[in-house]
């Protein structure tokens, strides 16, 4: 269960950048990351009235136990999602590309120097093959020059972005068995959303909201990205336990092929052949990590 938790993470953060598109219009990328995490947080309250779970007596002790985590989580959260979005609304719309392979280097030495987790020589091969079947699809035989050197700061941005991230999934590690899943993502989302919003609240005091009218699109997306963020975390944190720490990114990076996918099926792109075989490395990546996973 802990693979297809990860896919439909994958699935549903695969339109974030279409989310992105229809609020920048209005909104730039600090307005944008502030309201992620202010929907996200009320979603996730919902999910609680749903669930009719109530936060536990010995809640505020919890926390205080766990704070520095907490806090961890969310400084690196916020920042992620900024710089992201900062990219995203500056740059190239494939630049967030080289997020998931930071991310997916930063965990994987995560897990092997704080977790003790084994990670032979040929699963290491295999999540090269995965990583770069996902940069194949994604870059799809752009110009190399393109990518790499117009506004080169944007990259390295991607690349904050995507150890920042790693950083997150590390706080949900540690605190995975102390809290609950909801609260957990609550906590760290809530400490978020106070952070984005405390940096826009002076622009928002000197009427930086004023005259702006955004549409039907953008208010939707701002919705839907904020509900994407609450149910995939959470959906991401029920999987963490579940599967190898390493592997978390390595599933999630599916979401560039997603991408690709909606571009063929509602765009009618044209599959060319970086597509068919980056696809074909990452898809035998993944079979051979659980094939080699079976024989240790």
């Amino acid at each position: 269960m802990g693979y297809l938790y990860l896919l439909c993470v994958a699935l549903m953060f695969s339109f974030g950048g279409t989310c992105v598109k229809l609020i920048k219009p209005y909104f730039g990328p600090s307005y944008i990351t502030c309201f992620r995490f202010l929907v996200g947080v009320v979603f996730l309250l919902l999910l609680k009235i749903v669930k009719r779970q109530k936060f536990p007596d010995h809640f505020l002790q919890i926390l205080k136990a766990n704070a520095c985590w907490i806090l961890f989580g969310a400084v690196a959260k916020w920042l992620s999602y900024w710089l992201e979005n900062y990219g995203l609304t500056h740059g190239p719309s494939y630049g967030n590309i080289i997020t998931q392979p930071a991310q997916t280097v930063f965990i994987t030495l995560s897990s092997v120097f704080l977790f003790c987790e084994k990670l032979g020589f040929k699963r290491v091969i295999c999540i090269l093959m995965c990583m770069f079947g996902v940069l194949c699809v994604s870059w799809n035989g752009r110009p190399v020059s393109v990518f790499f050197h117009e506004n080169i700061y944007l990259t390295l941005f991607f690349l904050l972005a995507g150890v920042l991230a790693g950083g997150h999934v590390l706080a949900q590690k540690m605190i995975a068995d102390k809290m609950d899943i909801v609260d957990s993502n609550l906590s760290i989302f809530a400490v978020s959303a106070v952070l984005s919003s405390a940096v826009q609240l002076p622009d928002v005091l000197q009427g930086g909201l004023v005259g702006i009218h955004p549409n039907a699109a953008c208010f939707l997306a701002i919705i839907g990205f904020g509900i994407i963020t609450g149910l995939g975390f959470y959906l991401n944190a029920k999987a963490i336990p579940l599967v190898p720490f390493y592997m978390v990114p390595v599933i999630q990076s599916t979401m560039a092929v997603f991408s690709i996918t909606w571009a063929v099926l509602f765009f009618h792109e044209t599959i060319s052949i970086y597509i068919i075989g980056g696809t074909a490395a990452f898809l035998l990546g993944l079979i051979g990590l659980q094939l080699f996973k079976e024989r240790a």
